[in-house]
Order: C-alpha cells, then sequence, then structure tokens
C-alpha cells in the first residue's frame, strides 16, 4: 500500500535496491575472492621457499632418475611442488633396519644390551645399478671399501663446508661408520662418535632395495586428485598424508611409492657369509632388475604427468580481467608476457591496438600503478644479436620511471642477489627454475664448472645453496664479468646464505671458453654446465652445420671420465622434443670419439627461442668404454 502511494522518485530508488545486491552477498564474495587470493599468494611464498632451501640429503642432490619428474612438476604446474623424492636405492646394512634408530649420540648413551636392539648402519648405498658385483657383495671389505662402488661417500659436513676436503681420499681408519651415517643420515653428527660404540653381538648384514618414493604438496584437493590419477597407472600405492583445508595455507601432501623390495640376509649372525663368491652376479640380478622396473614405472609416471593439464596460466604476472585490462588500471590493456628483472618490468612487444606513443606511455604507467615494486617499465626494441646475446645501448626503450642509462637493477632468486645490466648482458627470469632444477643435481663436494656464465646467477646459486667444493665460472663479454664481481660482493654480505665459504669457493674467469678450457685442469670436474649461445644457421633442426662441436670437444677432457655429469644445451623443433635424437646421436658420436660412453639421464625444455623452436638442455653422464 505504501509503494502504491510513493512518488515516482520513490519507486525508481525502490527498483535500484531491490536490483542490487544484498549487501551482505556483496561482502561475502569480496571475502571470498580475497581468501583465495592469499591462499594461492601463500602456497607460491611456501613453495618457493621449500624449493629455495638446501638439500638436506645426504648428497645434497635429488637422485638423478628422479630430476626429470620433479623438474616437471616444479616447472609446468604452479599447484604443485615435490617435497622430497627418492629414486630407488639399493644397500647393505647392520641391525634392525630401523631408520630412525641410526642416531650415533643417541646409541651412544645406550647401554651394550640397549645398543644391541638400536644399533644399524648402513653400506654401499647405490641409487644406480650395480656394475661391480664382486666388489659390492665383497663384505670382508665393509671397513676398507664402505663406497663397494656404490654412490661416493661425501666427507663434507652437512651444515658446513671444509675445504680441501676431496671426496675420494680415504676415510680415516676408525671413521668408516662416522662416514656412513653421514652419507645416509641428515640427522648424523658431523663429529665421530663411533669410538664410544660397542660392536653388537649379532653380525649378520642384510640387503635391502627401497622403491622410488615422492611427496608432493598440492594446492587443492581437485589438484592432489589429478596427480594420483596420473600415477595410479604406473605406481599401487599413492594417497593423501596431509589433508590442511582450512585457513590460507590450505595444502594436501600426495605420497606416491612404488612396490620392488628386498630385505634378505647375507651372511648369518656370526658374521659367516650365506652365498658363495660365483652366487654375486645372481644377487646384483635381483638388485638391478628391481633398479630397472622402478625406473620404468617412474617414466611412465613423468609420461602420465607431461600429458596432464595445466589449470593455472604462467604467463602473467598480473591478476587480470576478463577483457584483458589489468584491474585497478584504468582499462588499459596489459600485455600478457613480460618478464619482471628486479625492479624493472621489460615488454617484448606492444599489442598494434595500443602501439602508439600515447598507447605505450599509457601502459608503462598502468603497470607501475599496479605494482610498487616496480620502478622502471622498459620496451626491448631489437633481437639478441652479437657474442653478448644482448640488446645493446639502443635495443631498449624506457617509456617509465627512472631513466636509467645502462639500465642496471639487481635480482633476486631463491634468495641469491645478482647485479644486471639489461643493455649489454644476457638474463632471462624465466629461466630461473631450470637454474634450481640445475642446483638440485649439484652433490656434496663437487668440483662444478660454468661456461657462459652471464652475470653469474648460476654459478651464485650452486655457490650460495650447495656444498660444492669448487665453483669456477667462465665469461668473455666484459660487462657481465663486471656484474659477476658486483655479485659475488652481494654473495659474501648475504647472511641468508647458510654455505659457509660461498663467494670463496667460487672463481670467476673471463675469457673465451675455447681458449679458456685448455687452461684448466683436466679430468677434474665432476659436473659441467654448457648454456651455449645460439650459432645462427649452425643450430637448430634446420641447421646446416656441426653446431656445438668444437665447445664439446674441448668440454670431454676437463669431465671426470668415470661418472662426470654434463648439462648441455641445444636448440631443436617442437617435434623433436622430447626424444632429441639428433642431439643424442651428435653427443654419442663425440663421446665415442673420447673413447666414452654416454648416458643420457634427462632432457628438459628450458624455453622457447622462436616459434615452433626450443631451447632443451640434455643431461648426459659418461663413462669409459667397457672392454
Amino acid at each position: 500500500e505504501s509503494l502504491r502511494k510513493a512518488s515516482s522518485k520513490e519507486k525508481e530508488e525502490v527498483k535500484m535496491a531491490d536490483d542490487s545486491p544484498p549487501p551482505d552477498t556483496y561482502f561475502q564474495d569480496h571475502s571470498v575472492a580475497n581468501h583465495g587470493r592469499r591462499r594461492n599468494k601463500n602456497f607460491e611464498n611456501s613453495k618457493n621457499q621449500c624449493l629455495g632451501k638446501r638439500d638436506k640429503s645426504s648428497a645434497g642432490r635429488i637422485d638423478p632418475y628422479a630430476v626429470e619428474i620433479c623438474g616437471l612438476i616444479n616447472q609446468k604446474f604452479e599447484g604443485y611442488y615435490t617435497t622430497s623424492s627418492c629414486a630407488g636405492r639399493c644397500f647393505l646394512y647392520q641391525g634392525r633396519g630401523v631408520k630412525s634408530s641410526h642416531n650415533l649420540a643417541m646409541i651412544a648413551s645406550l647401554d651394550n644390551a640397549a645398543q644391541q636392539q638400536t644399533h644399524f648402519v648402513r653400506f654401499r648405498v647405490s641409487h644406480d645399478l650395480v656394475r661391480d658385483a664382486t666388489r659390492y657383495f665383497d663384505l670382508t671389505t665393509l671397513e676398507s671399501d664402505p663406497s663397494g662402488g656404490g654412490d661416493p661417500i661425501r666427507t663434507i659436513g652437512q651444515f658446513e663446508n671444509k675445504p680441501g676436503v676431496d671426496e675420494k681420499e680415504d676415510v680415516e681408519p676408525g671413521n668408516e661408520a662416522s662416514a656412513n651415517f653421514q652419507q645416509n643420515d641428515s640427522s648424523a653428527p658431523s663429529t665421530n662418535n663411533d669410538e664410544s660404540l660397542s660392536a653388537p653381538n649379532d653380525q649378520s648384514v642384510w640387503l635391502r632395495f627401497e622403491p622410488f618414493i615422492l611427496h608432493v604438496a598440492c594446492r587443492s584437493l581437485s589438484a592432489a586428485a589429478a596427480l594420483m590419477s596420473a600415477a595410479r597407472p604406473a605406481f599401487k600405492n599413492v594417497g593423501l598424508t596431509t589433508w590442511t583445508a582450512t585457513g590460507d595455507g590450505a595444502k594436501f601432501i600426495v605420497a606416491i611409492w612404488g612396490d620392488e623390495g628386498i630385505d634378505m640376509p647375507l651372511s648369518t649372525p656370526e658374521g659367516v657369509p650365506l652365498f658363495a663368491s660365483n652366487q654375486t652376479e645372481w644377487l646384483a640380478s635381483l638388485v638391478n632388475e628391481r633398479h630397472e622396473r622402478n625406473w620404468e614405472k617412474i617414466d611412465r609416471f613423468v609420461e602420465a604427468v607431461r600429458n596432464m593439464p595445466v589449470a593455472d596460466a604462467d604467463d602473467c604476472e598480473m591478476e587480470q580481467g576478463d577483457n584483458g585490462t589489468d584491474n585497478g588500471s584504468g582499462g588499459v590493456r596489459i600485455p600478457r608476457s613480460f618478464d619482471v628483472v628486479g625492479d624493472v618490468c621489460l615488454l617484448h612487444a606492444i599489442p598494434d591496438a595500443d602501439n602508439t606513443e600515447e598507447g605505450i606511455q599509457a601502459i608503462g604507467e598502468a603497470i607501475m600503478k599496479r605494482n610498487k615494486a616496480i620502478k622502471v617499465v622498459a620496451l626491448r626494441q631489437s633481437n639478441l644479436v652479437g657474442t653478448e646475446r644482448a640488446p645493446g645501448e639502443d635495443g631498449i626503450r624506457i617509456i617509465a620511471g627512472a631513466n636509467r642509462v645502462p639500465l642496471m637493477t639487481s635480482h633476486v632468486e631463491y634468495g641469491i642477489k645478482v647485479a644486471v645490466d639489461l643493455n649489454h648482458t644476457f638474463f632471462s627470469p624465466r629461466m630461473g627454475q631450470e637454474r634450481l632444477r640445475i642446483c638440485q643435481q649439484v652433490a656434496r663436494g663437487e668440483h662444478v664448472l660454468v661456461l657462459f656464465c652471464g652475470v653469474g646467477m648460476d654459478a651464485m646459486q650452486i655457490a650460495g645453496r650447495t656444498e660444492a667444493s669448487s665453483i669456477t665460472a667462465v665469461e668473455y663479454n666484459d660487462v657481465a664479468v663486471q656484474c659477476c664481481i658486483r655479485s659475488k660482493r652481494f654473495l659474501e654480505r648475504n647472511k641468508t646464505v647458510k654455505c659457509a665459504g660461498a663467494a670463496e669457493r667460487l672463481e670467476i674467469v673471463q675469457g673465451d671458453v675455447l681458449e679458456i678450457m685448455p687452461t684448466l685442469p683436466r679430468q677434474h670436474y665432476d659436473r659441467v654446465l654448457a648454456p651455449r649461445p645460439k650459432e645462427g644457421a649452425l643450430d637448430g633442426d634446420l641447421g646446416n652445420g656441426d653446431s656445438g662441436n668444437e665447445f664439446l670437444q674441448a668440454i670431454l677432457p676437463a669431465m671426470k671420465p668415470n661418472g662426470g655429469e654434463c648439462h648441455w644445451y641445444d636448440f631443436v623443433s617442437t617435434n623433436e622434443f622430447p626424444t632429441c635424437d639428433r642431439t643424442r646421436t651428435f653427443l654419442e658420436r663425440v663421446c665415442n670419439e673420447h673413447n666414452l660412453e654416454v648416458e643420457i639421464l634427462h632432457v628438459a625444455n628450458a624455453g622457447s627461442v622462436a616459434m615452433r623452436q626450443l631451447r632443451v638442455c640434455v643431461d648426459f653422464r659418461i663413462r669409459p668404454k667397457s672392454e
């Protein structure tokens, strides 16, 4: 009745009020959206913190056969990250066989009877095939030859670097058990306490094989379900181990583990061997068959994960509206692809519709308004040219912010800061995940050679986040070398770096790679990074030359011939990836000339360089040719 008597103005106001959403619904929708953004941001921070930490395993690196699956999950998907992994291993052990019982300090505090109940020592841990069965299963040499042809025993401590200690040095008498504890248990103390231990009466030695295991943090329950569906065709044991669905820190942990296992005695409690010397090859076959079946399942899992749909777009740093405009930018269309290097936003192209002076300036101002951390917005106007692979003095135009000449900034990646000259050096933040993948493979005590190091981010990451014995970085570009030297000073003052002597272990060498390589020690480096530049018409699937041949010929003599690893970068078409048969054939041919066998460990996509052209990293290991 009151509405019928209301004036037309009042009627219009009532209609507008009826059409508007209820206040509670409006605020609730915004609260839900903000909550979702906070959850995503917290998950992203957790991912960066977890992947940026040092590897606390005994080797200090990801197992070679787990690199591909871990790299694929961490790089391809925003909603996942790996928290722990093991590609499968075999070892000999004495004692209960319970991992939680091999803390030396705890055992030393017990009486003899209790020590016998808690005693657990592992020997000859190997994540690879047993290649010398006689040596590996010789129980009389457990103390004199603790590695037995398995993984090298890392003698550098878990949380400190001890300069001058080589992983191939003989373990001092009396320290063999301590070396094995430190090799396999992150909780083992760095000092040798095994003198206080009484040897247990049970001298039996057991053989164990443990299959693949992987733990992955997922941002949502639907993401966890998708990953479990991809894993189940290869692995039977898949499930959720942690479910935190409340608050801004929601997270789901998926555990995936294999079912290939062995646990069998090799000797009696009196120490008498149960198998004759002519049966060692049979024992090795039991282990190697399980390794190979385990790796086949990992390969099937990798293929299933590679075919999983990517739900999250990762080529845009800002939240975009449905119409392609940036929220809070006044309706200006922000390009969906750009790089953020330090406090500089680097655009690679401008849409044709906005390619005017007013449009370009509006885009620059909108980006700075949206992200207060950005102080300069620049537009790259030329391709990367010359041996420096840099745009040059006139190749970058500043469209908003401070006018810096040259365009210098400092970029932070997983807590490591480097200086970058965007005009005269090559640096891409898009390769951050690739640098992380490489860093995670560097084992404790390795000697690492980084070629074509640019501004030095790869070398700084390895020095600051691993316990490599030495890192040698080689670069030709004078401006990049100056950036490296400045970055090394950053590393010296970086209080977040927990590896002692990080800067002292890093050596920067300026010069042409082909001229520097003959001056470096031969058969010295455990790992070589070779992110070589593209050689124009010599490279790619349409190349007409032997791309990279002279570089590889120079690199191989510097690598350790028995197990040295190289991260070789090449350029392929999209239809060649991921098999990259042309690159594999090239590597096999050159290694064969040096009387070496090559084992391809992994092929990683390191980014696009042109339409349907990829930069790939082929991780390979060399060994002397068998007679």
